[in-house]
C-alpha cells in the first residue's frame, strides 16, 4: 500500500470513528435527583418515606412510597403528589382519637335500619313528603347501580343502605376521589362509610383540614426560556365535584357513556373505556368532560387509545393528557384529533400539529429520538407567503422540563417546546378559571 492510500485509509477510519462518536452523543441516559431533593420535606413523614432512589424512563419518574401498609410503586410526579395527599388524609383518619370509639359504637349493631337515599325511614308519611327531585334521584341511582358491572365502583345494596352516599360525602369533605384506588385510603373510606351509612353516625369531626390541591414539586432543571401555559385542572370544576358528591358510580358511568357516545360514535371503544377497571369513575368523568371542552372532530381516536390502557399509570396519564388538551383550547385553534405512530395529536386549523404529554422531564433517549423523529416526518404543508418568518409546524407541550439535548434535537425536527402547569388530583376550585394567554417564562 502506498503512502497516500494509507493516509486516506487512516483518514476514513478516523472519520468513521468520529461519526460513530457523534451518533452515540445524539442520545442521553435519563437521570433523576433523589426523592429528598425533588420533594423536600414532603419526601418523609411520621409514618412514610419516599425511597431516595428515583428512576426515569426519559419522560416520567418512578417512585417507591414506603408505608406501614406496604410499599407502592408510583409513576409520575402528578400521581405521586396525589398519593401524598391521599396518604396524609389516611394518616389523619387513622390517628383521630375518636375513630376507635366511633367504630366501637357501631360494632354492637347487628342489623342495619332500612334507609331511603341514605336517610333513616322512621316515618313513612314524612318520607313521602320528600321532594320529587330527591325521590327521582334515589330511584335513578337504584337503577344505575343495578346496571353497574363493577362492585368496587358502587353497588345496588350500597345505595340502599346509604354506604355509597356516605363514602361520597366523606370524600367530598377531603376533596378526593371517592373511588380512589390507593388501598389504605380506599379501605379506610369504606370502613367509615359503612359505619356512617349503616349506623347513621357523623364522622365530620374525624376530617381535619387538608390542603385542597396536590402540589407538584417545583424542581427546575432548565435554564432556557420556554413558552408556558397555565390552566386549571378539569377535575377542579365545581360541577364535577358536585357530580361526584351527589351521583352514584352507576349514574356517573352512565352519564359518561352518553357523553362519550355523543362525542365519539364508536360504541365498542366507548364501552371498552368505561369498562376499563384501570380508570375510576372520577377519571372517566374528567376525561369525558375534558373531551367535550376540547370540541375537536375525530374524538373517537382519543377514546380508542385511552380504552387500551393496561395499567393504572397509563390510565392516569391519559386522564392528564385529556385535561391538558382541554386547558390548551383557549390558546390554539383546534380542528381534529389525528393518530400517528401510537400517539394522538391535535391538528390545528392552521395545519400545525400539537402534542400534549404529561412528562416530568423529557430526555433525548433512543426511544424518544425514535418516536419524535417518526412524528416529525411528513410535516403539514406551509401555506405562508415566502416573505413570512419561519414558524415551527409542530408544538410539544409537557408538564415538566426539557433537557438541553432534548430541546436542541426537537428544534432540529421543527418542534416548538412549551410547558404547561396543571393541578394534580381533585382540587376544589369554586371560581371558574380566567382565560390564560401564553407568556414568556424564564427557567
Amino acid at each position: 500500500m502506498n503512502v497516500p492510500s494509507a493516509v486516506l485509509l487512516v483518514s476514513f477510519f478516523l472519520a468513521a470513528q468520529l461519526g460513530a462518536g457523534s451518533a452515540a452523543l445524539a442520545v442521553e441516559t435519563p437521570t433523576s435527583p433523589a426523592a429528598s431533593i425533588i420533594w423536600g420535606e414532603r419526601a418523609q413523614g411520621k409514618t412514610y418515606r419516599i425511597a431516595d432512589d428515583v428512576t426515569s424512563d426519559g419522560l416520567n419518574r418512578t417512585y417507591v412510597l414506603e408505608t406501614p401498609e406496604g410499599s407502592f410503586t408510583i409513576e409520575g410526579d402528578a400521581l405521586m403528589a396525589l398519593r401524598l395527599k391521599e396518604y396524609a388524609i389516611y394518616e389523619q383518619l387513622s390517628e383521630d382519637s375518636g375513630f376507635s370509639q366511633f367504630m366501637g359504637s357501631f360494632g354492637s349493631s347487628v342489623i342495619a335500619p332500612l334507609k331511603f337515599g341514605g336517610q333513616l325511614i322512621i316515618s313513612p308519611v314524612e318520607t313521602a313528603k320528600q321532594s320529587a327531585e330527591g325521590i327521582g334521584n334515589f330511584f335513578d341511582s337504584m337503577s344505575a347501580s343495578s346496571e353497574n358491572k363493577d362492585a368496587e365502583r358502587g353497588s345496588f345494596m350500597g345505595s340502599v343502605l346509604g354506604t355509597d352516599r356516605a363514602r361520597r360525602e366523606l370524600a367530598a369533605q377531603a376533596q378526593i376521589d371517592p373511588y380512589t384506588d390507593f388501598p389504605p385510603l380506599a379501605r379506610r373510606l369504606q370502613e367509615l362509610a359503612a359505619a356512617r351509612g349503616v349506623g347513621g353516625l357523623s364522622v365530620s369531626g374525624a376530617m381535619m383540614a387538608i390542603p385542597g390541591g396536590a402540589a407538584l414539586p417545583s424542581l427546575t432543571a432548565s435554564t432556557t426560556r420556554t413558552v408556558a401555559f397555565s390552566a386549571s385542572s378539569v377535575g377542579a370544576a365545581q360541577g364535577l365535584q358536585d357530580a361526584l358528591r351527589t351521583k352514584t358510580a352507576g349514574q356517573i358511568l352512565r352519564d359518561c357513556r352518553l357523553l362519550l357516545a355523543a362525542l365519539a360514535p364508536d360504541t365498542d371503544a366507548v364501552e371498552a373505556l368505561v369498562d376499563n377497571k384501570n380508570y375510576t369513575p372520577a377519571d372517566l368523568l374528567v376525561i369525558a368532560t375534558a373531551l367535550e371542552r376540547v370540541g375537536a372532530r375525530d374524538t373517537a381516536l382519543f377514546v380508542a387509545q385511552a380504552s387500551a390502557a393496561e395499567d393504572r399509570a397509563t390510565a392516569y396519564l391519559n386522564r392528564q393528557q385529556a385535561e391538558m388538551y382541554a386547558g390548551l383550547r383557549r390558546s390554539f385553534p383546534f380542528d381534529h384529533f389525528a393518530a400517528k405512530d401510537g400517539f394522538v395529536l391535535l391538528e390545528l386549523k392552521d395545519q400545525r400539529h400539537l402534542l400534549a404529554l404529561p412528562a416530568d422531564q423529557l430526555f433525548w433517549t433512543s426511544k424518544n429520538q425514535q418516536d419524535f423523529t417518526a412524528l416529525g416526518s411528513g410535516p403539514a404543508p406551509d401555506k405562508r407567503p415566502p416573505s413570512a418568518p419561519a414558524k415551527k409546524d409542530k408544538i410539544l407541550v409537557i408538564t415538566g422540563e426539557y433537557s438541553k439535548m432534548a430541546r436542541s434535537e426537537l428544534a432540529k425536527l421543527n418542534w416548538e417546546p412549551a410547558r404547561m402547569t396543571l393541578t394534580a388530583g381533585l382540587a376544589h376550585d369554586p371560581k371558574p378559571a380566567a382565560p390564560q394567554k401564553p407568556v414568556k417564562q424564564a427557567h
